[in-house]
């Protein structure tokens, strides 16, 4: 079973190294071959691994093409998601300024006792007056915030 295995590595063993070339003739026909062309054509030498060298100008700036092309679609993506990511964060704190700004206007006009600190420190209780200032701005708030 070893022998066998071995002979089979030696026979083909020269083809796992050998090159392979192909090229266009004049006429637009593919040729490969073991043995590269004798006139000056535009030859691809091709490995056993299956990667191509030879005229490598033209893959080489289609590849940079490829990556530059790739990136931009990484950019784009990444701000697609920052964009949709602050529209959420917006919309979330439109309908907490929302809640807020009605929970507060029920209260202005339940006409329960609101107070605020004034520029001492103190304590002041809203009057009338300042209680229907409150209330037309607030109502104006919640005609931008709750849309």
């Amino acid at each position: 079973m070893r022998t066998p295995t071995i002979l089979l590595l030696l026979l083909f063993s020269p083809l796992a190294f050998g090159q392979i070339y192909s090229w266009r003739d004049a006429e637009g026909k593919v040729h490969y071959s073991d043995v590269p062309p004798t006139d000056s054509v535009n030859v691809r030498k091709i490995t056993p691994s299956g990667a191509v060298s030879g005229d490598t100008g033209n893959a080489r700036r289609d590849l940079a093409q490829k990556e530059m092309e790739f990136k931009k679609r990484q950019l784009d993506a990444a701000e697609a998601g920052a964009k949709v990511e602050k529209e959420k964060i917006d919309a979330e704190d439109r309908d907490k300024n929302c809640t807020q700004a009605k929970s507060y206007l029920r209260a202005l006009e339940s006409g329960e006792r609101i107070s605020r600190s004034n520029e001492k420190g103190e304590r002041a209780f809203l009057d009338d007056q300042s209680r229907s200032q409150e209330i037309v701005s607030t109502r104006r708030a919640i005609e931008s915030w709750c849309k």
